[in-house]
């Protein structure tokens, strides 16, 4: 007998439909530092964690998000429960602690601080062609709105400094860098792509370049990283200002 392969599915129609469900559920991890809690922690049980924060909802609803959490890959669980004690999964543990160097949080937070709302607006930006972030109720573009804000502005930076992190790694472990001394990021933000050239080749030294507001920033990551001997920051307008010199010239995406 034939069995029909093709039949139709509901399967993927609900995972898209409902997949706000599941994002959602990270975002608040990611808002509540709850990764980093537990990478300081080592382990905490669920009633810890509601003491910690201070949750109001009942128990069964904390055993619900993080287990939900775990089913998800993003925790591992001991016991069941009352019993039941949370630590971080590997890819959390890595790239959602604060603490750690390899943090890509920050896009996440954004998210769900800013683009979340964002996206509830589609229908309308659909209907009538008009933008739904910042500049809805203004006449600037986007950057200016999000510069008058030094909250929104380090949050835009560490969004952009975490969904690029992987590449960063990447390009600085896989480009031969044999024969140069120099690099300039054009463009450079927080200063990430050049820390991760700086810290994976010690041969290298590094300018991050960016507008005026942005430099603070850079300033800061560097001084985490402990590279100021070899990372620097250059401030100005790329489109109108003289770049700084360097064999090898980096403009991001």
């Amino acid at each position: 007998m034939e069995t029909n392969t093709n039949k139709p599915t509901p399967g993927t129609i609900m995972q898209i439909g409902t997949g706000f469900w599941a994002s959602k559920i990270l975002l608040s991890a990611v808002h509540f530092s709850l990764f980093t809690r537990l990478a300081e922690k080592n382990k905490m049980s669920a009633m810890e964690i509601k003491s910690a924060y201070n949750f109001k909802c009942i128990d069964r609803h904390v055993y619900d998000f993080l287990d939900t959490l775990t089913a998800f890959g993003f925790l591992k669980r001991e016991g069941l429960l009352e019993t039941a004690m949370y630590s971080n999964g590997a890819d959390t543990d890595f790239f959602l602690d604060k603490n750690k160097q390899t943090y890509i949080g920050g896009i996440l937070e954004m998210m769900n601080n800013r683009l979340y709302q964002f996206w509830g607006d589609l229908e309308e930006g659909l209907l009538t062609g008009m933008a739904q972030n910042e500049i809805k109720n203004s006449d600037g573009n986007p950057f200016d709105e999000l510069y008058k804000s030094p909250k929104r502005l380090s949050e835009f930076i560490n969004a952009m400094s975490g969904i690029q992190m992987e590449n960063f790694m990447s390009f600085s472990n896989m480009f031969d860098f044999t024969g140069y001394k120099t690099l300039v990021d054009i463009g450079g933000s927080g200063g990430l792509l050049s820390l991760m050239v700086a810290k994976n080749q010690p041969h290298m030294n590094c300018i991050t370049f960016d507008l005026p507001p942005v430099e603070p920033f850079a300033i800061e990551n560097i001084q985490k990283f402990q590279l100021t001997d070899r990372v620097k920051t250059g401030s100005g307008d790329f489109l109108n200002d003289p770049l700084p010199k360097a064999e090898i010239v980096v403009m991001g995406n």
